[in-house]
């Protein structure tokens, strides 16, 4: 029997806005104490590297992420090593531990508080601002999957842990901003697909309690379509960034991949899923009424429909007429910024008229237009070059007052 019994507290899973994964931190009496690590290794068993990886393959539909986290363990001591070690886990469940292949009895999850134990003298210390550098994660509670390790002098082995962790979306406030296609079809147009944020919070400070320096490899796998990110924050209100990710493709799968130090690595590793919004988002119905400006003035009236593809360019097809005799089909493609409180949506246009009646010519328009919500006004001007001998070139103004259903 060893001289000295170490007990550790082994693998944190957390996850914050959603699920989190799992690491090892060491601890002589409280493998449940949820704490950051100063750095002072706690065991004489090293860790040698850790893999890390995520199948989210199935992450919209099931809600949730398969992980499994295998570490490659030594005792290179002459005396073995009794380890009590705990997989700590924010909505985790279906937790099971191997070493080598076989099972390990883990006890049944109890919740632990985010913080160190302040009843045990030996936990491993924290840093003298953990809320500062746990951000979001710092209230979030744990919960405790107990396990015991023994490592026999001079045996080498891989431990695994696998588990499901539940998925819970990432809020991005938008404030007062509003697409144009929203705000000009207001009644017609659906909100606007956005795009979707998961995250996944693992904390990498614990594993400096082990001995070693171990080379951390992280793999996410998700649908081809999805990507892989980090925030640059712990506040998790910014946009991710594929920084530092290797990204490659297996099939209907996107593969990527992260190296990180133990020993340089943060505290913690962000990892964001984000499934794209759609590429084109319906509009709406839009209606006209104004004038034809200049010699030969009389009034006018246009319907068109209306939609975005991609989120800041407009198109639509409309078609014009005084009801007498001037009929104008017109296909148009227009960039238009957003609404933002009580500034209105600017638009600049570029399409092709064909007037249709009273005969058949082609042309050229440039449009600007104001919307503020659903009403606004378009100023547009039609240039109809000559394409045949006889005829004239000719241009014409139009200005509109429009509404948008």
């Amino acid at each position: 029997m060893a001289d000295m019994v170490v007990r550790l507290a082994s693998f944190v899973c957390l996850l914050a806005a959603l699920p989190a994964a799992a690491n090892v931190a060491a601890s002589t009496r409280t493998p449940a104490a949820f704490t950051l690590s100063s750095g002072t290794a706690r065991t004489r068993s090293e860790v040698l590297g850790e893999k890390l990886d995520f199948d989210c393959a199935e992450a919209e539909r099931e809600a949730a992420c398969r992980f499994e986290a295998r570490y490659r363990l030594r005792n290179g001591t002459s005396e073995a090593e009794v380890i009590d070690a705990a997989f700590l886990g924010l909505r985790t469940r279906e937790v099971s531990v191997r070493f080598d292949g076989e099972p390990l009895p883990v006890a049944e999850a109890q919740a632990d508080p985010p913080g160190p134990t302040s009843g045990s003298r030996e936990a491993a210390p924290a840093p003298s601002s953990p809320r500062e550098a746990l951000g979001r994660l710092a209230d979030t509670p744990v919960e405790r999957f107990g396990f015991t390790l023994t490592l026999p002098p001079g045996r080498e082995g891989e431990l695994v842990v696998r588990g499901v962790v539940q998925l819970e979306r990432r809020f991005l406030p938008s404030g007062y901003v509003w697409p144009a296609v929203q705000v000009r079809h207001v009644l017609l147009s659906p909100e606007p697909g956005r795009a979707t944020h998961w995250d996944i919070d693992y904390l990498l400070g614990p594993i400096r309690t082990w001995a070693g320096n171990p080379e951390l490899h992280v793999t996410v796998r998700v649908p081809s379509a999805w990507e892989v990110g980090s925030s640059p924050d712990a506040s998790a209100r910014t946009l991710p960034v594929a920084t530092d990710w290797r990204l490659r493709h297996e099939g209907a799968q996107a593969v990527a991949e992260r190296r990180l130090e133990a020993a340089s690595a943060p505290e913690w590793l962000n990892v964001t899923l984000t499934k794209r919004k759609p590429g084109w988002t319906p509009g709406g119905v839009q209606l006209g009424l104004g004038a034809r400006l200049g010699d030969g003035s009389r009034f006018m009236a246009r319907l068109g429909y209306q939609l975005a593809a991609p989120e800041s360019l407009l198109h639509s097809l409309s078609v014009e007429t005084d009801f007498r005799e001037q009929l104008v089909l017109t296909p148009l493609t227009q960039y238009a910024t957003p609404q933002v409180v009580i500034i209105p949506s600017l638009g600049l246009g570029l399409g092709v008229p064909v007037q249709v009646l009273p005969e058949v010519r082609p042309g050229l328009r440039l449009l600007a237009d104001l919307h503020f919500g659903p009403l606004g006004a378009a100023l547009s001007w039609d240039h109809y070059p000559a394409l045949q001998e006889g005829t004239d070139s000719f241009s014409r103004l139009i200005l509109l007052f429009q509404a948008g259903l």
